[in-house]
């Protein structure tokens, strides 16, 4: 991993008009743990959905690429259109 490339997951909770927005980010230490992390989140009612991901390059105003590794539960599908597959 170079020192551009974060793991992470992030979890995606329902606002009070039933929207899908953006949760809490975790950062991990490589995909299989955003994985595992993303899919925990999940499987114990911690919310709807969540994602595990990489992001590549970025500066201070969060320029570069975000590639989603996986994708669990309900989550937006911007999300989804990020996975490399």
């Amino acid at each position: 991993m170079s020192g551009n490339e974060r793991y992470g997951a992030m979890t995606f909770v329902r606002d009070r008009f039933g929207q899908l927005r953006e949760g809490r980010v975790y950062p991990c230490s490589d995909g299989e743990v955003a994985k595992q992390v993303a899919e925990d989140r999940v499987e114990k009612g911690w919310a709807p959905g969540a994602a595990a991901f990489l992001r590549r390059g970025g500066g201070e105003f969060d320029e570069g690429e975000t590639i989603t590794l996986a994708a669990f539960g309900e989550v937006p599908s911007e999300v989804r259109d990020q996975m490399p597959f």
